[in-house]
């Protein structure tokens, strides 16, 4: 199993104003837990230093297990690329860059045909074979037809678009569970998600935990939150004002004020 550890994490904006102070929090083998705070609070940041994709000022992220991330984008896909560009997207750069060598490949043989371009598709059919592709494409197989009840090939060249926010989401989620990673980063995995899929998705997070993945979650769904997360960490304007069990993160008045608005059981 694997685990997230921030240590002393601070982040300050171009202005000089300081947008994270000193978090600190750790995502324990096989735990559940959730981030939330109101809009500005840094979590964005904080979720692209975890990805990776942008560099503390002060302080470490430091994960073992390999991480595995369904973005925020996963769901809001509206332009012309299809299924199978959508789930290469989410695999190794391997994949992806192999994909685009056939791609490339098959269009300019379709315009050209010349001896050169045939050779050079050949070529890129094989290196998609050698680096693991074909066994990519059987994987999508098993989640296309576990997520939308199609095989891969019947969907590979439909358009993303064409699927719901909570088809794209299903889709992408059951490549995650399939996936080596041990650390499953999931941003607003119920955005779009009506309230049945809602229900399936506590389900499939909860089956996931039986699994002994480690997740951690950031979603505005506060229902979805305390009964799936085994803890909750609460941001404020770049501070951590919480991290506890969902029943007391609740009941805490600083995460009332910040974020909540009023307490779970009044009516």
């Amino acid at each position: 199993m694997g685990h997230i550890d921030l240590s002393g994490i601070e982040y300050w904006l171009p202005d000089g104003r300081l947008l994270l102070n000193d978090i600190n929090f750790r995502v324990g083998d096989g735990a559940k837990v959730a981030i939330v705070g109101p809009n500005g609070s840094g979590k964005t940041t904080l979720i692209k230093m975890i990805c990776g994709d942008l560099t503390p000022h002060a302080g470490k992220v430091a994960i073992s297990g390999g991480l595995g991330i369904m973005r925020q984008f996963i769901g809001q896909v509206r332009d012309e690329s299809t299924v199978q560009d959508l789930l290469v997207s989410i695999s190794t750069p391997k994949i992806q860059e192999a994909a685009l060598k056939v791609k490339t490949a098959e269009k300019l043989m379709n315009e050209r045909n010349t001896e050169k371009d045939q050779l050079n598709f050949a070529q890129a059919i094989s290196d998609w074979g050698d680096i693991g592709g074909y066994d990519a494409e059987v994987m999508w197989d098993q989640c296309c037809t576990e997520a939308l009840g199609k095989t891969f090939d019947e969907v590979a060249d439909r358009e993303a678009a064409t699927l719901s926010g909570g088809e794209q989401k299903k889709v992408v989620l059951q490549v995650l569970l399939r996936g080596p990673e041990e650390v499953l980063l999931l941003d607003e995995p119920a955005a779009g998600f009506n309230p049945a899929e809602k229900v399936e998705l506590a389900a499939t997070i909860k089956r996931v935990r039986d699994a002994g993945y480690t997740v951690l979650l950031i979603e505005h769904d506060m229902s979805l939150i305390m009964g799936i997360s085994d803890r909750v960490v609460v941001l404020d304007f770049g501070t951590k004002i919480a991290d506890d069990i969902p029943s007391v993160v609740q009941k805490d008045p600083r995460v009332i004020e910040a974020y909540l608005g009023v307490p779970a059981d009044a009516s």
